[in-house]
């Protein structure tokens, strides 16, 4: 099922605030299919792949959604490493240079957070 992803920031250099909507984004074949928002909080460390359990986050400020780079271990592990961190969501992008393709994730055992 496709999802539809917003993205609001603000951009100190124009002093503006900026919406991106797209629908750009695949729910994982286990994900409940469900609304999710929060602040951004991406793996502590450079360790972006999030494969270790113990892995931390910047920001574990409820309500947050992980980013999280794809590779190197199971989707449903990366989901369990924010998942323990307490995230409310979790998005997870191709390495740089690999292109751009959106799969569904084989995310099972990942527990209900939205992926």
């Amino acid at each position: 099922m496709n999802a539809y992803v917003t993205v609001t920031y603000y951009n100190e250099t124009s002093n503006y605030t900026t919406i991106e909507r797209c629908e750009c984004g695949v729910y994982g074949l286990a994900s409940p299919v469900a609304n999710a928002m929060g602040v951004v909080g991406i793996p502590k460390n450079n360790n972006y792949q999030a494969c270790d359990y113990n892995t931390e986050f910047t920001n574990t400020n409820s309500p947050w959604i992980a980013l999280i780079e794809r590779g190197n271990c199971t989707f449903s592990e990366k989901i369990q490493a924010a998942g323990r961190r307490n995230a409310d969501a979790v998005v997870i992008y191709n390495v740089p240079d690999t292109g751009n393709q959106t799969i569904q994730m084989a995310n099972f055992g990942a527990g209900d957070i939205v992926a």
